[in-house]
């Protein structure tokens, strides 16, 4: 293995026994670290100091620490696995029970038996993408929520999936609230976003709309909006957590978009993370395409 390209494609990190696989012996290690080429960073690992001390550098030094029997965790774990989460800090890594290790500076680190939650991605050791999704949605707070619905939607994890996870880790620090989190996901009834939608409306001063309003299309096809100004064809989609979890789901409800539109309704579709985030926007946006519809019609 070619020293070189092994550091130029690991952030600058490397390991005693990387080095070891590379050709260098213990000396050879101890005189690039005495001579200040190579920095130890954790128990075992270094990083060449010719290279910048990055996010990814440091990713690698936790899950190079707790080889081959640990792995990265949480937020970490989702930043590394491409997750969409901003930064990988804190990083945060897990050993089995009974491991007791000081970690290295900057590292967090739990006594959990992660099971079958774990594999390895891109040469590091992390928590299945079920387990690191819950648990970065924990982590991530009022973002939280809708980090997990992103996830789901876009398919790299389902429903089901994180509900065994789930099942399979019970008692760990954040539990409870990814509990709830995926009863949240759940609801695909939407009944708690289009209430808090309805409590809008009426907030805003907005009248002129019907809740669950049946329209029969020109194919006959048929359609209940959520809500609806029929007078001027204006539609109000309220989505829960993961109305488009299912990926069927999803095709349909474009589809059913698309006929709405062609037949001259104006669709919106509303989010929870907007009617949490954004609920001036949505009155803005809502106030706005009623004034256009209701000037032209």
């Amino acid at each position: 293995m070619d020293l070189l390209r092994f550091i130029a494609t690991h952030d600058g990190v490397i390991s005693r026994a990387q080095a070891h696989a590379c050709g260098l012996s213990d000396d050879q290690i101890a005189r690039k670290v005495a001579s200040g080429e190579w920095i130890r960073r954790a128990p075992g690992v270094y990083f060449v100091v010719a290279w910048t001390w990055t996010p990814a550098a440091r990713v690698r030094v936790a899950a190079e620490w707790v080889r081959p029997v640990g792995a990265l965790i949480g937020v970490t774990a989702a930043w590394w696995l491409g997750l969409g989460v901003a930064s990988p800090h804190p990083i945060t890594v897990a050993l089995p029970r009974g491991c007791s290790r000081r970690p290295p500076s900057g590292v967090s680190s739990l006594q959990r038996d992660l099971g079958d939650d774990r594999f390895e991605y891109r040469g590091l050791w992390v928590a299945s993408r079920e387990l690191a999704t819950l648990e970065a949605a924990v982590a991530l707070g009022r973002d939280g929520q809708a980090f997990l619905d992103r996830t789901i939607q876009q398919g790299t994890v389902t429903l089901d999936g994180l509900r065994a996870t789930q099942s399979r880790h019970l008692g760990r620090r954040g539990s409870a609230t990814a509990h709830e989190l995926l009863v949240q996901a759940g609801d695909r009834a939407a009944s708690r976003p289009e209430r808090r939608m309805i409590a809008l409306l009426r907030r805003g001063g907005i009248t002129g709309w019907s809740v669950n309003l049946d329209v029969t299309l020109a194919s006959g096809q048929e359609y209940r909006l959520d809500l609806a100004f029929d007078e001027v064809r204006f539609a109000i989609e309220v989505d829960g957590w993961v109305v488009h979890s299912d990926r069927d789901q999803f095709v349909r409800d474009r589809r059913r978009k698309r006929a709405l539109v062609a037949e001259g309704w104006t669709v919106i579709e509303v989010t929870w993370d907007d009617l949490l985030r954004r609920p001036d926007q949505v009155l803005d946006e809502i106030r706005r395409t009623l004034a256009r519809l209701r000037a032209t019609s």
